[in-house]
């Protein structure tokens, strides 16, 4: 004798998905304060390396996106 099978359901995780996607963002103060902390961190890790290569600890979006002429030439290109 065959056994048909009923078709799956959104089961009780997907209801509470769509629940909690109702109720839309919610902040979380640690999560914010530890993204800060890990930024912070970060910053201060790379303004020591900058600082031991003899670069300034702070660059401006223009010294970080400026590419020289040579940089743009390809390898083995004679100039």
């Amino acid at each position: 004798m065959t056994q048909t099978r009923t078709r799956p359901s959104a089961g009780l995780i997907d209801d509470m998905e769509r629940e909690d996607n109702r109720r839309g963002y919610e902040a979380e103060p640690e999560a914010l304060a530890s993204f800060h902390r890990l930024v912070k961190d970060l910053r201060l890790d790379g303004d020591r390396r900058a600082v031991l290569v003899g670069r300034r600890a702070r660059r401006t979006r223009a010294e970080m996106t400026f590419t020289p002429a040579s940089a743009n030439s390809t390898v083995g290109e004679e100039r």
